[in-house]
């Protein structure tokens, strides 16, 4: 029975339950969707900060691995240099440092894309269920 002791149209009692069916379902596919983004994005912290403080706090410690190994670079030029095969240490720094940077740097865009990839699905999904 509805408001007024009128009994409910069959029709309306259909579209209520599958109303309630669809949003379990959303509910449900969102969930999933927000394990696998939890599992992309495991060094950012989902609803603790926004995203954008945690990436800037990324980006301050890709500039530190890059600062760091440019300035360890700089001591093996430094040092070959002395012996005069500024060559030799400039070779060296390029094998065992370029590396460590280029790493940081790919692994921040990595990042910053699968953070705006997450936060336009999340509009996507905050746009569907409101």
């Amino acid at each position: 029975m509805a408001k007024g002791g009128f009994e409910t149209r069959p029709y309306e009692r259909t579209m209520q339950r599958s109303t309630a069916k669809h949003d379990t379902d959303t509910d449900a596919a969102w969930a999933a969707r927000l394990r696998h983004w939890r599992r992309k994005l495991r060094r950012l912290r989902l609803e603790a900060e926004p995203l954008e403080t945690q990436l800037a706090r990324y980006r301050r410690v890709t500039w530190a691995l890059t600062a760091i190994p440019v300035i360890i670079a700089l001591m093996f030029v430094a040092l070959f240099s002395a012996f005069r095969r500024p060559d030799v240490g400039i070779v060296l720094a390029l094998i065992l440092l370029a590396p460590v940077v280029a790493v940081a740097w790919i692994d921040d865009g990595l990042l910053r894309r699968r953070a705006r990839n997450y936060t336009r699905e999340l509009a996507e999904h905050h746009r569907r269920t409101d």
